[in-house]
């Protein structure tokens, strides 16, 4: 029987995944807790305490915020399931851990900005209310994580390989159009 995996690259190891270039490095952050919670994300909010959400290339400070990603849903990073069950919630919203479904990849540097231009058509100075965008061809979310030369990229695990490679062809990294070796 033909052996058609042999078409495709590995995945990287992600715990080792790392791209360079003169102003821009990127990496991966692991362990983050995310959960997605749709219906009134504003008594969420208020129940939970967490402040305002930021939007596309909002800036999120810490450990614990709050991306939206919809009118209607929220994705929030840091809070335990002990804090937060999931399922329907009488408050009028429901919670859903999606920490194994996301990838999520960080760029670095001066270089942010220009990685933003190759990725998508916003303007990065004037971002909308949504951080779920299009980004090298799919959908991401994407805001700017503890100063604004920081930016994490949410993306299905489905496809981070395929956005990885994509980083890797990126002349801001050094790249030539050809993906790095593996």
């Amino acid at each position: 029987m033909l052996d058609v995996s042999t078409k495709w690259r590995p995945e990287p190891d992600w715990t080792l995944a790392r791209l360079a270039g003169p102003n821009l490095t990127i990496g991966t952050v692991a362990g983050l807790t995310q959960r997605l919670v749709s219906g009134d994300v504003e008594r969420f909010l208020a129940r939970h305490d967490l402040g305002k959400d930021i939007g596309a290339l909002g800036l999120a400070v810490g450990e614990r915020y709050v991306v939206r990603v919809a009118r209607d849903r929220l994705l929030v990073v840091g809070i335990s399931s002990g804090e937060l069950a999931d399922g329907w919630h009488d408050e009028g919203w429901a919670a859903t851990t999606v920490s194994a479904a996301l990838r999520v990849i960080e760029a670095k540097g001066d270089g942010v900005r220009d990685l933003l231009a190759r990725g998508t058509t916003l303007d990065p100075d004037n971002a909308g209310p949504c951080a779920a965008m299009s980004f090298a061809g799919m959908m991401a979310t994407i805001y700017r994580h503890a100063d604004t030369g920081s930016l994490r990229i949410h993306i299905d695990r489905g496809l981070a390989s395929y956005l990885w490679e994509w980083l890797e062809c990126q002349p801001l990294l050094g790249g030539n159009g050809e993906p790095v070796p593996s």
